[in-house]
């Protein structure tokens, strides 16, 4: 049987690089051994037997993409077991898991893999074990593969529904989403300009003030455009649309690539991951309490925070921003994934600050920044450039996906998950991780997942540019701890 591959899937399909798979890793890590026959049972049911590309592979007929049933298909080639080198600790897990990063599929069958690892002796008991996941990510999006996830485990209390993440709207469409901007632009406009007319009458006396050091600020805002951009737009009201979504497209046509600093450059083959668990959602929601920010918040400002804390103890001082994309959910997430999976989503620009270590101001201008994404369209526009890439010719999306790519520092991702235990088979998951795919010369990758009350966030680097994402994780780790105390 063959379908025909969705243009939104196409986009990813096609956007592996020798340097930068588009694989999305998942990890789950149990105490106790499960038993990985009944384990097998649950993979060859519910993931092949439920969701049909999982046993296909992609091909071009007639000049169409196509998901065609793998006439060679062997559950025993896409799942295996295997023990890890001995002492067997979290470090040779996580020498494992990396050397994993930099292994292709082959596409003449489905492009997904599952590795069943024994041999974890520094949790438990002694006799713990891992399941890495590897899929690609023309299969389906983060947010959905996070649902195919969730169906192969059950519960073990009532309590394990994920909040609803994302946000609607490719349903009302881009033309029904503009016409709702438009009937905005009357109001907007009128905020902008009142907010405009407010700085203009207090200018002469801000001039007055101006210090030389100021002055050459104010050039060093010229030579960065979107300095200015953000800077006028930052006169209207968070929630102004229309202005929101002016900055948006004005960041995108008018910035560069990603700040340079200490991991510019190519990206090589190799990577490395890393980790941070043992921090509580509790722990994260007292910190916003404090602070009137939400528990997304929180956690980006920690991410910016141990960037800060990263790139000094690196000999850099004056990066002040750095920019990520953030994929946004187009469809809500649903209690159950459907069959036919896909991508139903779309990244935005988020300019993340860095240098600020005040508790306080850190989440009100993450909180500022957020708040202003969430009032716009961008999420539509970049979709509509996804779109584009995929119906392009390679040597054209190539370049497209680069424009877009290398104005970030990589991809972040908030996700959550089961707020109560769930189990594999019978066997309780002490905790998941996921690593997010990176693109064009991004040098890092950022995911947090949540789990039955714990905070886990994944990072994946490239081995060259980012040599030593353990000492990141501390940062940010060490963040929260700053943030708590603040």
């Amino acid at each position: 049987m063959t379908v025909p591959v969705p243009a939104s899937d196409l986009t990813w399909l096609h956007m592996d690089r020798a340097n930068n798979l588009m694989y999305v890793h998942g990890l789950l890590w149990f105490e106790q051994r499960p038993d990985w026959g009944a384990v097998e049972d649950v993979l060859s049911e519910r993931l092949v037997g439920r969701f049909p590309v999982f046993g296909r592979r992609s091909r071009q007929v007639d000049g169409a993409w196509v998901w065609q049933d793998d006439p060679d298909f062997s559950f025993r080639r896409h799942v295996r077991r295997l023990t890890l080198r001995e002492p067997g600790t979290m470090a040779e897990a996580q020498a494992y898991i990396s050397s994993r990063f930099s292994d292709r599929f082959d596409h003449e069958h489905p492009l997904w893999e599952i590795d069943l690892v024994d041999g974890l002796r520094d949790r438990g008991d002694g006799d713990g074990a891992l399941l890495l996941a590897r899929l690609h990510h023309g299969i389906a999006d983060g947010i959905r593969l996070v649902q195919v996830l969730l169906s192969l485990l059950d519960p073990l209390s009532d309590d394990v529904s994920p909040v609803a993440v994302g946000r609607s709207g490719l349903s009302r469409g881009v033309v029904s989403d503009s016409l709702r901007v438009a009937r905005a632009t009357a109001s907007g406009a009128a905020d902008f300009v009142g907010g405009t007319a407010s700085t203009l009458k207090r200018s002469p006396a801000w001039v007055a003030r101006l210090h030389p050091r100021s002055v050459g600020s104010g050039l060093n805002r010229l030579r960065r455009p979107t300095s200015v951009t953000d800077a006028v737009s930052g006169v209207a009201s968070e929630d102004n649309s229309l202005v929101n979504t002016w900055r948006s497209v004005s960041r995108l046509a008018l910035s560069g690539r990603s700040v340079d600093t200490v991991w510019s450059g190519s990206p090589g083959v190799e990577k490395k991951v890393a980790w941070v668990t043992g921090v509580t959602v509790d722990q994260v929601r007292s910190i916003g309490a404090a602070h009137g920010a939400t528990i997304n918040d929180v956690l980006l400002g920690a991410v910016s925070l141990g960037l800060t804390e990263y790139l000094h103890a690196k000999g850099e001082s004056d990066v002040d921003e750095v920019v990520w994309l953030v994929p946004v959910s187009l469809r809500p997430i649903t209690a159950e994934p459907p069959t036919e999976l896909g991508n139903k989503f779309a990244v935005v620009l988020v300019p993340m600050p860095i240098g600020i270590r005040d508790p306080g101001r850190l989440l009100r201008e993450t909180r500022s920044r957020m708040t202003r994404i969430k009032n716009s369209s961008e999420p539509l526009l970049l979709f509509g450039i996804q779109r584009t890439i995929a119906e392009t010719p390679k040597m054209i999306s190539t370049g497209l996906t680069n424009f877009v790519a290398n104005k970030s520092v990589g991809v972040l991702t908030n996700v959550p998950g089961p707020r109560a235990p769930m189990a594999l088979a019978g066997t309780e998951v002490s905790g998941v991780l996921g690593w997010v795919p990176t693109s064009g010369d991004q040098p890092l990758g950022i995911c947090i997942f949540s789990y039955n009350g714990a905070v886990n966030i994944g990072i994946a680097a490239d081995a060259g540019l980012v040599p030593d994402p353990d000492l990141l994780a501390q940062a940010i780790e060490d963040a929260i701890e700053a943030l708590a105390a603040g």
